[in-house]
C-alpha cells in the first residue's frame, strides 16, 4: 500500500501545503503555481462524491498566532521575543501566522481526487453563493440521501450584529457559531445551515461563559441524522443530541437527549478534559445508538496524576420514532459503575489519561481507541511548566479494545491491567508500542479492511530537552541563591551549639569538616549584631559538610538581600525567631546537609535538566518534610525551595524523555484486519509518510477508485494523499484504469510533473510510506466489511494556547533570569 501525494504535487516533502493557496491580505485561492498556506493546518471533516472529495480545514492548528498577538502582552513578554524564542526552538519551522499578519481563516472546498481539480466553497474571501465571507470549521461530515452535512462552527463576517474583533477573537481562539450544514452536489453544491445552535447574544453567552463553541458528533441511527449541539440554559452548559429524518428541514430537529440524560456531567468549558468535548461520537451499532461523552470537569483533576475524569459512553435503546426523545431510553456502559455502569469512566478504572475515545464498526465489532487529553497537558506547559499530566499522557498512551454484540469488551492493544491481566491480545502494548501515539485520531473501513491514524506528539514536544533544571523549578539561580542565603543565616541564629556545628555528608562515606567558632555569638538583645553574626557564621560554615551533588565546589558568599535581613532582624524582636531553640543533634546535621547540598545544586540551575539533580532534590524534599522543631517561618522560607510538586514535576519531566528519544516523528498508520482467526495488525506508516512534521493524520475518504486521507500539519499546512484501489468495483468487471495524474488546480486542462512518490522527493530521498512486514496476532473474530464511518477530533487548538506551551515557559523563565 502506496500513497501519493496529490496537494502541490510538485512540492517535496516538508514544504507548504495547506492545498490551497494565501495570496495576501487574509485571502485565499487556487493558483497553477501557488505557494500553499501554512495556516490551513488541518483536513478537519470530509465527504466524497463520485470523484470529488468535499474537505473543512481547521486554520491556524496549534494557534500560535494567537498567542503572539494577544496572549503574550499580559506576561511582560514581546511578540517580537517570543517569536524569536519559536525560531529557535523549532528552526524556524513553526508556523506562526500568516506573512503579511493577516488571517485567512478555515475554507470547506471540494477536491478532485483524479485530476486535482479544487474549488472553494466556503471562506472569508471568497466561495459559491452562500459560502464567501464564512469562515468554517468543520470537525465531522456525513452522507444521507445523495446530500453531503457538515457539523461545527462558523463565524459569518457578513453578520452586521458581529463587530470585527469578535470576528478576529474567533478566529483567533477558534469560537463559532455551533451548527450543521448541508451540501448538495446535485444542485450546483448548493450550500444550506440547516440547523443553527445560537443566535449572537447565545453565541456571546457561550464565549463568555468559557464554553467551547463547537459540535462534533455527526452519525446515523436508521434513516435519521443524529447530530451533538452545545446550548447554555440559564444555569450551565449542555450538550443535546438532535435528530432529524429530514435534515434539510430545519424544523424537523428535535432534542431526543440533553444534559440531564448523562447524569449533567458533559464537560464543555475549555478548562475542562479536551478543551471540552462534550458529546464527542455518536455511533449505531447492533441496533443500538452509542454515545462518547468528555466526562472530566475541572473540578474533577486529580493532583497526583494531573488527569481529568476519563470519558463515558452511554447507550440508546429506541422503541419507536428516533425523533421523539420518549421513545429513547438510555443507560451508561461506561462510567460511574455505583449507579449501574457495566465498565468503569475509560472502560478500566486504572486507565486514567484518555479524556475520549473515538468508536468504528467493523465486521461484528465495535472498535474503542483511546484518545488521550492532550490539550490539557499542553496547557500544563504553557502556564507552569507542569510535566505531571504529559507523564500520565505517555506512561499510558492509546489503547485499542473491541466490543461484541453482547458488550464483552476485549483489549486489542495495551498494557497489562488488574483488568485485563494479559494485556493487548495482539500482542502490541499501548500506543502500539510507541507511547508518543496520543490519540486514535481517526478510523475508516475500505476495501474489507479497517485503517486507523493516531496523533503522534514526538515533533511538537522535541523542544522539552531544551529546558533547564531552573525553568521547571520555576526558580532563577539569584532566586535560589538570595533565599539560600536566608536559610544558612537562619540556620545559625536558631541552633544551640554554634560554637561546633554538627556535620553530615549526604553521600554515605563522605565524613565532614568541624569548623570552629572564632568569636562569641550575640545574644537575641542586639538583633543587628547577631544577624551579622549569623552571616559571618553562614560564611564559615558553607560547603563545609561535605554534602555535594557533583564535585564539591567552593561555596559562594552569603549575604543578604535588605528584605531578608530585615525579615530576621524583626523576627527575632517580635519572639516568633528564637536564637537557640534548636538543640537536637540529628536536626542540625539535616539542616547543614539540607544547606549545602542546595548549594551544590544551585550551580546546575542553569544547565540542562538532569536526572541527577531530580533524584537529588527529591531526597532533599523528603528529608526537608521529617525536620521538626523549626519555626513555621523557617519552614515556609525552606519550602520556596523545597517543594514536593517540584519534585514531582521534576521526576514527570524524566518519566517523559525516554519516550521522546525512542520514538519516530510523525504519525503511524495502521492496517486492521480480521479474517475469523484473530485480530491481525501491520504498519502502513510510521513516520508521517516521510514527513516529520505531519503529526497527524486526520481524514480517510474512499471513493469509487482512491482513498483519499488528509494529514494534520501545524507547521506547513495540510497534505492530501491518495492511493488507489485494488478491489474491482460491481459495476464495472474490468481492472480499474491507470491513476489519473493530478493537474494543476486552477488549470485542469494541463497536466504538470508527475507528483514524487514518497520514498523519491528530493527533500527526503530515504523516505517510504509502504507497509512492512510485521503482523501481530489476536483473537477470534469475523470479517464483514462496512461503509465508512468517521470520527473527528478536538483539535490541540483548543486550549488556545497549546503552540506556544513550551516556548512561552522557557522565555518567562529566561527574563526572570535575567531580572
Amino acid at each position: 500500500m502506496t500513497f501519493e501525494k496529490v496537494s502541490h504535487p510538485t512540492k517535496g516533502l516538508e514544504t507548504t501545503d495547506g492545498v490551497v493557496d494565501y495570496v495576501g491580505g487574509g485571502n485565499i485561492d487556487t493558483l497553477a503555481d501557488g505557494e500553499g498556506d501554512r495556516g490551513q493546518s488541518y483536513s478537519y471533516a470530509a465527504q466524497s462524491e463520485g470523484d470529488w472529495v468535499y474537505i473543512g480545514t481547521m486554520y491556524g492548528g496549534l494557534g500560535v498566532n494567537a498567542i503572539l498577538n494577544s496572549g503574550i502582552g499580559g506576561m511582560g513578554i514581546s511578540p517580537e521575543a517570543a517569536s524569536s524564542l519559536i525560531d529557535a526552538m523549532y528552526s524556524g519551522h513553526m508556523y506562526k501566522g500568516e506573512p503579511d499578519g493577516k488571517s485567512a481563516g478555515g475554507v470547506l472546498f471540494k477536491f478532485n481526487v483524479k485530476t486535482g481539480e479544487t474549488k472553494i466553497l466556503m471562506s472569508q474571501s471568497q466561495g459559491i453563493d452562500g459560502g464567501t465571507g464564512i469562515i468554517p470549521t468543520f470537525r465531522s461530515a456525513y452522507k444521507m440521501n445523495g446530500k453531503l452535512y457538515f457539523v461545527g462552527m462558523i463565524m459569518d463576517t457578513n453578520n452586521p450584529e458581529l463587530t470585527q474583533r469578535e470576528i478576529q477573537m474567533a478566529m483567533a481562539m477558534q469560537n463559532g457559531f455551533p451548527c450543521v450544514y448541508e451540501i448538495d452536489p446535485n444542485n450546483g453544491d448548493k450550500l444550506t445551515r440547516v440547523y443553527n445552535s445560537v443566535d449572537v447574544n447565545g453565541f456571546r453567552q457561550l464565549v463568555n461563559n468559557k464554553v467551547f463553541t463547537s459540535t462534533r458528533a455527526l452519525g446515523s441511527f436508521g434513516n435519521t441524522l443524529i447530530a451533538g449541539d452545545v446550548k447554555l440554559p440559564p444555569m450551565a452548559a449542555t450538550h443535546r443530541s438532535w435528530p432529524s429524518n429530514n435534515p434539510s428541514d430545519p424544523s424537523s430537529w428535535k432534542t431526543i437527549a440533553d444534559s440531564a440524560t448523562f447524569d449533567n456531567l458533559p464537560a464543555v468549558k475549555r478548562s475542562d478534559v479536551n478543551g471540552g468535548g462534550g458529546i464527542y461520537q455518536v455511533q449505531e451499532y447492533n441496533g443500538k445508538l452509542y454515545v462518547v461523552i468528555c466526562m472530566g470537569s475541572a473540578d474533577t483533576e486529580n493532583e497526583e496524576t494531573g488527569t481529568k475524569r476519563s470519558f463515558a459512553i452511554y447507550v440508546g435503546e429506541n422503541h419507536g420514532d428516533a425523533t421523539n426523545a420518549a421513545d429513547w431510553s438510555w443507560r451508561a456502559l461506561a462510567g460511574d459503575t455505583q449507579k449501574g455502569a457495566r465498565y468503569s469512566y475509560g472502560l478500566d478504572p486504572e486507565r486514567i489519561a484518555a479524556g475520549a475515545c473515538t468508536l468504528q464498526v467493523y465486521g461484528d465489532h465495535l472498535y474503542i481507541g483511546d484518545y488521550n487529553d492532550v490539550s490539557s497537558a499542553l496547557q500544563g506547559f504553557a502556564t507552569h511548566q507542569e510535566f505531571v499530566t504529559q507523564a500520565t499522557n505517555l506512561e499510558q498512551s492509546i489503547n485499542l479494545y473491541r466490543m461484541d454484540a453482547n458488550e464483552n469488551v476485549e483489549m486489542l492493544v495495551g498494557d497489562p491491567t488488574e483488568q485485563f491481566p494479559q494485556g493487548g491480545s495482539t500482542g502490541l502494548g499501548s500506543g502500539f508500542d510507541n507511547h508518543m501515539n496520543q490519540y486514535t485520531w481517526q478510523t475508516t473501513v475500505h476495501e474489507g479492511k479497517m485503517y486507523l491514524s493516531t496523533m503522534n506528539t514526538t515533533t511538537l514536544l522535541e523542544p522539552m530537552a531544551q529546558f533547564t533544571n531552573g525553568d521547571i523549578l520555576h526558580m532563577s539561580k539569584q532566586e535560589w541563591t538570595t533565599t539560600l542565603n536566608a536559610l544558612r543565616t537562619f540556620v545559625e541564629i536558631l541552633i544551640k551549639d554554634a560554637q561546633k556545628p554538627a556535620v553530615y555528608s549526604l553521600r554515605e562515606g563522605e565524613t565532614g569538616e568541624t569548623v570552629e567558632a572564632t568569636e562569641a555569638k550575640p545574644s537575641a538583645d542586639d538583633p543587628e549584631a547577631l544577624v551579622d553574626w549569623a552571616v559571618a557564621r553562614a560564611n564559615d560554615n558553607a560547603g563545609k559538610s561535605g554534602a555535594s551533588m557533583f564535585s564539591v565546589q567552593e561555596a559562594e558568599p552569603v549575604t543578604l538581600s535588605d528584605a531578608d535581613r530585615a525579615t530576621l532582624v524583626d523576627g527575632i524582636r517580635d519572639g516568633s525567631i528564637v536564637p537557640d531553640s534548636v538543640g537536637d543533634a540529628q536536626t542540625i546535621d539535616d539542616l547543614y546537609r539540607i544547606n549545602d547540598s542546595l548549594g551544590s545544586l544551585s550551580a546546575a540551575l542553569d544547565e540542562t535538566a538532569s536526572e541527577d539533580f531530580s533524584n537529588t532534590y527529591g531526597e532533599l524534599v523528603d528529608l526537608a518534610a521529617s525536620i521538626d522543631g523549626v519555626p513555621e517561618s523557617f519552614t515556609k522560607m525552606m519550602e520556596t525551595l523545597l517543594k514536593l510538586a517540584s519534585a514531582r514535576n521534576l521526576a514527570a519531566f524524566f518519566k517523559s524523555l525516554p519516550y521522546l528519544a525512542k520514538s519516530k516523528r510523525g504519525f503511524n498508520l495502521f492496517e486492521i484486519t480480521d479474517n475469523g482467526n484473530g485480530v491481525q495488525i501491520s504498519t502502513v506508516s510510521d513516520d508521517g509518510f516521510g514527513d516529520r512534521f505531519n503529526h497527524g493524520l486526520r481524514i480517510f475518504c474512499p471513493t469509487d477508485d482512491y482513498l483519499l486521507v488528509g494529514t494534520a500539519n501545524p507547521f506547513y499546512g495540510t497534505q492530501l494523499w491518495r492511493v488507489a484501489n485494488t478491489e474491482t468495483k460491481p459495476d464495472d468487471p474490468d481492472t480499474p484504469d491507470t491513476p489519473d495524474t493530478p493537474v494543476d488546480p486552477s488549470d485542469p486542462g494541463t497536466d504538470p510533473a508527475e507528483p514524487a512518490a514518497p520514498g523519491e522527493t528530493p527533500d527526503n530521498p530515504d523516505a517510504g510510506t509502504g507497509a512492512d512486514d510485521g503482523s501481530h496476532d489476536g483473537a477470534n473474530g469475523q470479517e464483514s466489511p462496512l461503509a465508512t464511518t468517521g470520527s473527528s477530533v478536538l483539535g490541540l487548538a483548543i486550549a488556545g494556547i497549546v503552540a506556544l506551551a513550551l516556548g512561552v515557559g522557557l522565555l518567562v523563565a529566561r527574563k526572570r533570569k535575567l531580572a
